[in-house]
C-alpha cells in the first residue's frame, strides 16, 4: 500500500482501518478517532493515533 490513495488525496477511514499495516489494537483506535467521509494519508493516520495515545487522561 502506498502512502496515498488512488485519487492522490489519501485513503478513506475504512481503507485505513482495514489496512494490514496496523495491529488490531491500532485499528480499534483508528476506528474511533478517524472521521467518516474524510481521507487520510498513512502519515496523518499514524500522527492522529500517536496524539490519541499520548493524551493525558482527565480525572
Amino acid at each position: 500500500m502506498s502512502t496515498k490513495g488512488s485519487n492522490g488525496n489519501g485513503f478513506s477511514k475504512e481503507q485505513v482501518v482495514n489496512s494490514s499495516l496496523f495491529t488490531p489494537r491500532e485499528k480499534d483506535i483508528l476506528n474511533v478517532i478517524l472521521q467518516d467521509g474524510k481521507n487520510y494519508t498513512l502519515e496523518e493516520a499514524k500522527q492522529s493515533m500517536g496524539l490519541f495515545k499520548n493524551k493525558e487522561v482527565m480525572n
